[in-house]
C-alpha cells in the first residue's frame, strides 16, 4: 500500500471518528448492551412469543393479540375479527402501525408464531442510545467551541456515558414491554436534533419534508406523540424564521404556516387512513384529572429510585417522571458553580429576547400550550391539589382522547436532561476560566468535564437500577425466559361446532385484561371473531349489541340459527345458572359457554 493511500485511509478514519454517525454507533452499542443485560435477547427472536403471554408484559399481550387478529382477517389496518361486526382499527390495539404496515405484506410467508415487539423494543434502546449520544456530542462541542484529535478520547468517554442518561430513562423502562409503542420516546430526541440543526437547512421544502416524515412517524407509532412533536415542529419553524425570505411579513408568515400545516395535515390523513377516526375523538373513561402532570413529578421517584417516594395526589403511574439523582446532582452542581454570574446571564437573555421577540413569544406560547395540555384540568403539587377547573364538554371530550395527559410533558423532561448536561459543562468551563489561561482551560476542560459526566452518570445508574421497580422488572424478565405462556387458549372441542363468532355477555369483560388474552387466543385458535374485551376503544354499537344478546338469552329469544354462528360465554355464575334451564351450559375453567 502506497503512502498516499495510507494517508487517505488515515484521514478518512479521523473524519469518520469525528462524525455524528460514529458517535451514534457508540451510543447505539450502549443501548444494545443495556437491553441485552436488562431484558435478554430472547425477546428479540420473532418466532418466540411465549414471553409475551405473561402478566409482567401487561399491554404487550393486548398488542400481540391485535397483530394476530390483523393477520387473520383485516382490510388495511381495520381488524374484522375484533368488535364484530363493526370492526376495530389496529390503532386501538396499539399494534405499532408502523411495524404492522411493514410486516403485513409478508403475512403469507411469516411463520404462524411471529412477533415484532421484541425487535421494536431493541430498536427503541438503540435509538435512545444513538440519538442521545449525538445530542451529548453537540452539547460537548458547543461548550468546547472546537474539536481536535487530542480531545477525542475524552469526548467519546463523555458521549458514551452521557448517552446512558437517555438509555436509563425511567419512562422508557416503565413502558418497554408494558406499553411498547410508548417506549418510542427516541422520536422526541430526533425532534431535538432537528431543532438543533434547523438553521442548516438551506431550503424551506427540505425542512418541511423532514417534518412530514417525523410527524408521520409519530402518528404511526402512537398518537400521543403528535402534540409533542407538533410543538417541537413549531419551535423549529420559529428558529427558521430568519431564513425565510419574502417581500413582506405576510409572505414569510405564509411560508412558516406551510411548514407547520402541511406536515400536520398529512399526518392526520395518515391517521384517518389507518382508521384512527373510526371511534370519534373521545374516550370511554373520563379520568383526565387523575392522569395529568404533577408539578412535583420531576422530584418524585415513584419507585424508580433507591430513595423513597412521597405521597402523590394521583395514584396513576403516568405521573412518574423522576429525573434521577444524577441529573439532579448536575443541576445543583451547575447552579452552585454558576453563582455570581446570574445577572450577566439575565442580561444576555434579555438581549436575545429583544432581538427576537416575536420568535421567542411564539416558541413560549407553544411550550405553555403543551404544558397546559399535559397538566390536565387539575393542577397538583405532590399530594395537594392547587386548582381544578372545568372546560366545555366538547373540549373535555377531545382532551380525554389523550387522557394520560401527563405523557405530553416528556419533551420537558428530556429538555431538562439536555439543559443539565450543557449547564454543568458550561459552569465547569466558567470556573476553570476564572483560574487559568485559555491554553490551560483548553487542556483541562475535556478531562475534567468527561470525568465529572462519568461520575454523575454513575450516580444516575446506581439510583435507577437499584430502584424497586427496575429490579422487579429485570428479575421478572429473567424469570420468564424459557417459560411457557401463562395465558393459554381454552379447549372448546366440547362446545365448538363451526361457530364463527365468540360473544362475551358480561359488560365487565371490557376491563378483564387476563380474560381477554385467554379468550382472544381461544378465538384465534378456532378461527372466530370476538365482540369485546380489553381494547383501547370499543365501538358504542358493540356495547349495545352485547346488552341485546344478553337480554335475548335471558328472555329465551335466541333462535337455533343464532347458535349456528354464535358461541356465547359468561363468567357470571348466577347468569349461567339462570340460562341452564333453557340452554346447554358447559363450564370450562372460569368460563361458562352457552349452546343449544
Amino acid at each position: 500500500m502506497t503512502m498516499s493511500k495510507k494517508s487517505n485511509i488515515k484521514k478518512w478514519l479521523y473524519t469518520f471518528i469525528k462524525s455524528p454517525f460514529a458517535v451514534f454507533i457508540v451510543g447505539a452499542l450502549i443501548g444494545l448492551i443495556f437491553f441485552a443485560w436488562f431484558y435478554g435477547l430472547d425477546v428479540v427472536n420473532p418466532t418466540h412469543t411465549d414471553w409475551i403471554w405473561h402478566p409482567i408484559t401487561h399491554d404487550t399481550a393486548q398488542h400481540q393479540l391485535g397483530w394476530e387478529f390483523l393477520r387473520q382477517d383485516s382490510d388495511g389496518l381495520m381488524i374484522n375479527g375484533l368488535a364484530y361486526p363493526v370492526g376495530l382499527s389496529a390503532v386501538f390495539m396499539d399494534v405499532i402501525p408502523l411495524f404492522a404496515l411493514i410486516f403485513k405484506p409478508f403475512i403469507a410467508w411469516l411463520p404462524s408464531s411471529f412477533q415484532y415487539f421484541g425487535i421494536w423494543g431493541l430498536l427503541c434502546y438503540l435509538l435512545m442510545g444513538g440519538l442521545g449520544a449525538v445530542i451529548v456530542r453537540r452539547i460537548w462541542l458547543m461548550v468546547m467551541r472546537k474539536s481536535d484529535n487530542r480531545r477525542l478520547p475524552w469526548q467519546y468517554l463523555a458521549v458514551a456515558t452521557g448517552s446512558l442518561l437517555f438509555v436509563l430513562s425511567p419512562m422508557v423502562m416503565a413502558r418497554s414491554f408494558y406499553h411498547p409503542a410508548l417506549a418510542g420516546q427516541w422520536i422526541i430526541l430526533l425532534g431535538f436534533i432537528i431543532i438543533i440543526n434547523t438553521l442548516r437547512f438551506k431550503r424551506m421544502t427540505s425542512l418541511m419534508l423532514i417534518w412530514v416524515l417525523v410527524m408521520s412517524l409519530a402518528v404511526l407509532i402512537h398518537p400521543y406523540f403528535l402534540p409533542m412533536m407538533g410543538v417541537l415542529m413549531v419551535i423549529s419553524v420559529v428558529l427558521y424564521w430568519s431564513k425565510l425570505t419574502g417581500r413582506s411579513v405576510y409572505s414569510r408568515l405564509a411560508k412558516a404556516a406551510a411548514i407547520v400545516l402541511i406536515p400536520s395535515a398529512l399526518c392526520l390523513i395518515v391517521f384517518g387512513l389507518n382508521g384512527g377516526f373510526t371511534q370519534g375523538t373521545g374516550s370511554e373513561v373520563h379520568d383526565l384529572e387523575e392522569k395529568g402532570f404533577n408539578l412535583l413529578s420531576f422530584i418524585n421517584p415513584m419507585g424508580y429510585s433507591a430513595i423513597p417516594a412521597f405521597p402523590n395526589r394521583s395514584s396513576s403511574p403516568e405521573t412518574m417522571m423522576w429525573l434521577g439523582l444524577g441529573v439532579w446532582l448536575m443541576l445543583i452542581t451547575a447552579a452552585m458553580l454558576w453563582f455570581g454570574h446570574y445577572k450577566s446571564s439575565w442580561r444576555r437573555f434579555k438581549q436575545i429576547w429583544h432581538r427576537h421577540t416575536g420568535q421567542c413569544v411564539c416558541a413560549l406560547i407553544a411550550c405553555i400550550g403543551l404544558a397546559i395540555f399535559a397538566l390536565g384540568n387539575r393542577i397538583d403539587a405532590g399530594p395537594i391539589t392547587l386548582l381544578q377547573y372545568s372546560v366545555p364538554d366538547k373540549i373535555y371530550e377531545v382532551w380525554s382522547a389523550f387522557r394520560a395527559a401527563a405523557r405530553e410533558a416528556w419533551p420537558f423532561y428530556y429538555g431538562l436532561v439536555c439543559l443539565a448536561i450543557y449547564w454543568l459543562l458550561s459552569s465547569i468551563k466558567l470556573r476553570l476560566s476564572a483560574h487559568g489561561t485559555k491554553a490551560t482551560v483548553a487542556r483541562r476542560l475535556p478531562i475534567v468535564g468527561a470525568v465529572i459526566v462519568c461520575a454523575v452518570v454513575l450516580v444516575q445508574s446506581l439510583d435507577i437500577l437499584n430502584s424497586p421497580n427496575a429490579t422487579a422488572k429485570h428479575s421478572g424478565f429473567m424469570d420468564i425466559r424459557g417459560q411457557q405462556a401463562d395465558f393459554k387458549s381454552l379447549d372448546l372441542d366440547d362446545v365448538y361446532s363451526s361457530q364463527k363468532h365468540l360473544v362475551a355477555l358480561d359488560a365487565s369483560f371490557r376491563g378483564d385484561q387476563d380474560g381477554t388474552y385467554i379468550i382472544g387466543r381461544t378465538a384465534l385458535q378456532y378461527g372466530m371473531s370476538l365482540n369485546t374485551g380489553f381494547f383501547a376503544r370499543v365501538p358504542d354499537e358493540i356495547e349495545v349489541q352485547q346488552s341485546e344478546w344478553r337480554d335475548k338469552l335471558t328472555n329465551g329469544e335466541i333462535s337455533d340459527n343464532d347458535f349456528v354462528d354464535y358461541l356465547f360465554f359468561t363468567k357470571d355464575k348466577d347468569l349461567a345458572d339462570t340460562l341452564d334451564t333453557d340452554y346447554d351450559v358447559k363450564q370450562i375453567d372460569d368460563y361458562y359457554f352457552i349452546t343449544r
